[in-house]
């Protein structure tokens, strides 16, 4: 009888918390795209091999941010960078957006991320959080949950829409709508 207790108890448990995480998730989301989203001061592109400032004409406009977290593996997020070309090439025949991959500066075995995608000569351009501030300045943006760190923001850089449309044909669908 005692087993069967502790059965209910831990099923209860573990339903409960499923419900708490959706409930904590449906919270982040409504705070996340309450806010605004502030773009670090110092960040660098990297393209072709070329490494350079990034140019201030794309602080304004609509924006779609994919933040890339060092808390996955980096290398591996980079080799899956061409599964994002549908988005480039929205970006470059609609004009309405720009696409803005954003890395936080790390090393690679002492080789810093600038000098390592110069080398791998990536035909994307990425850009490069100097000085790892952008988590800091947005706050509303979830350190652990990866999906909500992809951002399609307005000119006044507030969300509107959160979430990887590539990895999700749902937001897809929205993030075509909301581009139009």
């Amino acid at each position: 009888m005692r087993r069967i207790l502790l059965f209910v108890f831990l099923c209860f448990l573990a339903v409960a918390s499923t419900g708490c995480k959706k409930a904590q998730l449906r919270r982040q989301l409504k705070e996340l795209m309450g806010s605004t989203i502030v773009l670090p001061e110092k960040i660098t592109c990297v393209y072709n091999g070329e490494v350079f400032p990034m140019p201030d004409s794309l602080r304004d406009g609509s924006k779609f941010i994919l933040y890339i977290d060092s808390t996955e593996c980096t290398t591996c997020r980079i080799s899956r960078l061409e599964m994002y070309r549908p988005l480039f090439n929205m970006s470059d025949q609609n004009k309405t957006f720009t696409m803005l991959v954003l890395f936080p500066n790390v090393d690679f075995d002492g080789v810093p991320i600038e000098r390592y995608m110069s080398d791998i000569s990536i035909e994307i351009p990425v850009y490069i959080d100097i000085e790892n501030v952008y988590l800091k300045k947005n706050p509303s943006i979830p350190t652990y949950e990866p999906m909500m760190q992809a951002v399609l923001v307005d000119n006044e850089n507030r969300p509107e829409l959160v979430g990887d449309p590539i990895r999700n044909d749902r937001l897809m669908e929205l993030f075509i709508n909301i581009i139009k």
